[in-house]
């Protein structure tokens, strides 16, 4: 199964399960569906076949670590099937700011996008402090964001957007050499006439390990695994 259906079937199941707010088992085996989709990425989105020879991430994540000392997290952004390694370059107030060898930007608060810089139709900045509550706190509930894009004038826009979160049990999985272990979160959110499914691998400690993340409606999801912190 390609990268594209498997993000295509994460989405149709935690749309159709979130959106409800079902019982606990429903979010258990939502949370589920999170944890494979993000696992899965991880370690097979990068492929894009026989015909075409796709860097290994796992490599690609080695190299980084013993190249550079400081924090690194890995970088896929599905719609153009790129992947790169990016170095934490500055934090203020909880934001971090992350750079790739090319320029590229990823901003996170909380292990959480808030933002990018460089992709083109990027997200300019955001209001998604009870998404990080919700993700660290790896609690099912009702919230709501604001995500801000630049018009075709260069003023940001705001999308405004009701989300719900699911839960499951903890999980384990191996990447680059290292061990993670994580409660999965799922939030589904919707508004204006968008949708998206944001899934996330959570340690004990409210850290994100792992994730699947929208970044608005032209650049599609962006996948991150945290390498050093």
């Amino acid at each position: 199964m390609t990268g594209q259906r498997r993000a295509a079937l994460a989405a149709l199941v935690l749309a159709s399960v979130l959106a409800a707010c079902g019982t606990d088992q429903t979010r258990l085996e939502t949370g589920r569906e999170a944890t494979a989709e993000v696992k899965t990425l991880l370690t097979g989105l990068f492929h894009r076949g026989p015909k075409v020879a796709a860097p290994d991430p796992q490599v690609i994540a080695r190299e980084a670590l013993n190249a550079n000392a400081g924090p690194l997290i890995l970088v896929s952004l599905e719609a153009t099937k790129s992947t790169s390694v990016f170095a934490l370059r500055g934090e203020n107030n909880g934001m971090r700011t992350w750079l790739s060898p090319a320029g590229q930007g990823v901003i996170t608060r909380g292990g959480v996008l808030a933002g990018t810089r460089g992709f083109g139709n990027d997200m300019m900045s955001s209001d998604i402090g009870p998404m990080i509550a919700a993700v660290q706190g790896r609690r099912a509930q009702k919230l709501k964001i604001e995500l801000r894009y630049l018009d075709g004038l260069g003023k940001e826009r705001p999308l405004p957007l009701d989300c719900s979160s699911g839960t499951a049990a903890a999980t384990g999985y191996d990447f680059a050499g290292m061990q993670f272990s994580g409660t999965p979160v799922a939030v589904h959110c919707e508004g204006y006439g968008f949708s998206f499914d944001n899934s996330y691998i959570v340690a004990n400690s409210g850290t994100i390990l792992a994730s699947r993340q929208w970044i608005g409606p032209r650049l599609g999801y962006l996948t991150l695994q945290s390498l050093r912190n």
